[in-house]
């Protein structure tokens, strides 16, 4: 078993509430700016050995740049959604509850996945919800707080969380 420091609770509290409360607007800045150092990136490769100029790439990674931050959260929305959508109909079909082959699963799959997409949003934040006050129940845990006290804060942060991101 880990044994881990007081400063190492404390630490595990306060990232856990930055993870319930921020961590959806986190996530989403964080998948915005790779997407837009990635498009930025490719607009700058490709466009170099064509444009022998040293301000032209520049100017087209700028715009990549731009580009990629805006259209990065709902590409990894989509994706996210059509893996889920064709994981969950790939399990369907693989247990017999669909008549095997390329087209049902194909139909299924897109049909997950338009459901999954409608929804990520709020799935997202529950899942950050819940991992924030995991990690402050476990931090309140370690500091020596009784089981009913550290449930019950965690708890309410969940609520507040949830509360906060989703209205």
């Amino acid at each position: 078993m880990l044994v881990l420091g007081f400063a190492d609770y404390v630490l595990m509290i306060v990232l856990g509430f930055v993870t319930a409360v921020w961590g959806y607007r986190i996530a989403r800045l964080w998948v915005s700016f790779i997407s837009a150092i990635a498009v930025g990136y490719a607009f700058y490769a490709f466009s170099t050995p064509a444009l022998k100029s040293a301000l032209t790439p520049l100017v087209l990674f700028l715009i990549g740049f731009f580009v990629g931050a805006l259209i990065g959260f709902a590409v990894f929305k989509l994706a996210v959604s059509l893996i889920a959508g064709f994981a969950i109909a790939y399990a369907l079909e693989s247990h017999g509850y669909v008549v095997p082959g390329e087209g049902p699963l194909l139909v299924l799959a897109l049909v997950f996945a338009l459901l999954i997409y409608a929804v990520i949003d709020k799935l997202l934040v529950l899942a950050f919800a819940l991992a924030g006050s995991s990690m402050v129940f476990l931090g309140l845990r370690g500091v020596g707080l009784p089981l009913y006290v550290s449930l019950a804060l965690s708890a309410l942060l969940a609520v507040v969380a949830l509360y906060k991101n989703l209205r």
